[in-house]
């Protein structure tokens, strides 16, 4: 199926609800106002933050962060995207196989170190499926010196990524791990996403559930940072359930897990479609009417 359908080119989800201008940010925006409503549902809870941030890359450390998790949640995550940008070469993708098998060892035998090194190996990776090698990525360099194999790979974390991800990991074992239950669908994507490239994190039984990683806003406080949900994260995750035409994931709950804080919200989808929108939602019409938008047919199964 096409997604570039129609006069507007989406790419993925991000960048969509990142632009004003796109059709799905306009139709989330209209249906969905009151976004202050569940914002400040988010704030209430006023975590300190417990995980301070360093010089490693933000981004990456996110990406990092993930795969941490998702090899915890299943130490035999296939991590399949981390691939998908290597798929014309057999060699390279030998090598990611085996960043894969350390991280999947590893996990098993409880070598959290290695875990890291090989997520933040995955996290760049997946990188270059999303926006390309860039110049200043440590994979160009291996490239260019001809040691992008995997020993060079597990090497790439930087001590102060291995300190946050250590760090994270930690707070993870029981603001998160105690408070999500399986079965797990890990990287899920969703009927929408043939349309919208869209991956969310975690699926643990109803419940969708983002990670975020952010040091959240400066205040004078304890703690210096204030933990807040920015609007594009919010329509980011209605997004994602909405995606989810046939309901095949059968999502009741969504959720934010704020990794630096320790803190873990979750909401009842219906009840917050309903407040976002200060009216009863139809779930199946508003998956419906965004498909649409996407530029899927009404036909299309």
């Amino acid at each position: 199926m096409n997604m570039n359908v129609g006069p507007y080119r989406y790419t993925s989800l991000t960048a969509a609800i990142g632009d004003r201008t796109s059709p799905l940010r306009q139709l989330l925006a209209a249906e969905f106002p009151n976004t202050r409503l569940i914002q400040a549902e988010y704030r209430a809870a006023r975590p300190t933050l417990r995980v301070e941030g360093g010089s490693s890359n933000p981004g990456t450390l996110g990406g990092a962060f993930d795969y941490v998790m998702r090899f915890r949640l299943d130490p035999s995550y296939s991590a399949d995207i981390a691939r998908l940008a290597f798929l014309g070469d057999e060699d390279d993708l030998a090598n990611i196989d085996a960043v894969i098998v350390a991280a999947q060892v590893a996990q098993s035998i409880g070598d959290h170190s290695t875990v890291f090194r090989a997520s933040w190996a995955l996290s760049l990776l997946t990188e270059v499926y999303r926006i390309g090698l860039a110049g200043g990525s440590p994979l160009a360099a291996l490239r260019k010196d001809a040691t992008f194999d995997a020993m060079h790979l597990l090497d790439l974390a930087p001590e102060d990524a291995i300190r946050q991800l250590g760090s994270l990991a930690t707070v993870a074992e029981t603001a998160l791990i105690p408070n999500v239950v399986g079965p797990f669908r890990i990287g899920p994507i969703f009927d929408g996403s043939a349309l919208c490239a869209a991956d969310a994190d975690i699926i643990a039984g109803d419940l969708l559930l983002d990670l975020k990683t952010r040091l959240g806003d400066k205040v004078k406080r304890a703690g210096g940072r204030s933990d807040t949900l920015r609007i594009q994260d919010l329509l980011q995750l209605v997004g994602y359930a909405l995606f989810d035409r046939s309901d095949a994931y059968g999502i009741a709950r969504v959720g934010i897990y704020s990794a630096r804080f320790g803190h873990m919200i979750v909401w009842d989808l219906d009840e917050m479609l309903e407040k976002l929108a200060g009216r009863p939602v139809d779930l199946s019409d508003m998956r419906e009417r965004v498909w649409a938008v996407l530029g899927g047919d009404s036909d299309d199964e």
